[in-house]
């Protein structure tokens, strides 16, 4: 009898030990899991620490190209500064009707620059007649005072003689040079002034190539009236003699053709 109480007193004491094991097993996985995310945690902030190191240094390079470009807007503005006064300075020293010439031929070759451009060439030239105290003409102030509208008329509108002169310009065997010139980005897309970058000495080397392959006798005048750059001949002369022709030559041959 005193053997069968030894035995359920045993199994008691065994099961009892397994539900403590149990227990403690419980523990031990609940304080892995914790464990975890606390690992996680310190993994995310060290993520953290990580990227919050990376943003500082890309902002001190920022900071640093931000004072560079700071010190580059202050040279220019006071490259500008100067520039203005000493073209006040020689305007003051110029004639007026030599200042006058100048300033209408700037603005018939400027027509093609940007808006952004033109606005700034407006300022200048403003401050300029005030500087040196020029009078002039009623057609050269209204050309500036719409210098810097948002839309330019590209296409030549002359009338009379000159319309007809430019007609030959407007030809169909004509427009197909034309769409050429605009497609390899030597003329504007909507009209027929030149492109931004197009130099007038380039300028002259279309004109030249599209007068002989339109059978343009008074080509020179044409496109002085058309693109308002003045010696068209004497630039050709030049290339001409030294054999040195303008960049993108061989394009516009090809174009013109």
């Amino acid at each position: 009898m005193s053997e069968k109480v030894d035995t359920e007193e045993l199994k008691e004491a065994a099961r009892g030990a397994y539900r403590q094991l149990q227990d403690e097993l419980e523990r031990k996985v609940a304080e892995a899991e914790e464990l975890k995310v606390r690992m996680r945690v310190v993994e995310a902030t060290q993520g953290l620490l990580e990227e919050i190191d990376r943003l500082k240094t890309e902002a001190e390079t920022m900071l640093n190209e931000i004072d560079g470009l700071n010190q580059l807007i202050q040279e220019k503005d006071m490259q500008l500064k100067e520039l203005r006064q000493l073209t006040a300075g020689v305007a003051k020293k110029s004639s007026a009707d030599d200042v006058s010439k100048a300033i209408r031929i700037y603005l018939n070759m400027s027509k093609r620059k940007t808006q952004s451009k033109r606005e700034v060439a407006k300022s200048i030239l403003l401050e300029l007649i005030t500087a040196a105290k020029l009078e002039l003409s009623e057609g050269i102030m209204e050309s500036l005072n719409h210098f810097d509208d948002e839309e330019l008329t590209d296409q030549p509108q002359p009338t009379g003689t000159a319309n007809e002169n430019v007609a030959e310009l407007l030809t169909a065997e004509a427009q197909v040079l034309w769409q050429r010139l605009r497609d390899a980005g030597l003329i504007v897309a909507d009209g027929y002034a030149l492109a931004e970058g197009v130099s007038a000495n380039q300028a002259a080397y279309i004109a030249d190539r599209m007068a002989e392959k339109l059978r343009i006798k008074k080509k020179w005048k044409l496109f002085q009236l058309l693109w308002g750059i003045p010696n068209l001949a004497q630039l050709a002369g030049t290339w001409q003699q030294t054999g040195k022709l303008p960049p993108r030559s061989s394009d516009i041959d090809k174009l013109t053709e």
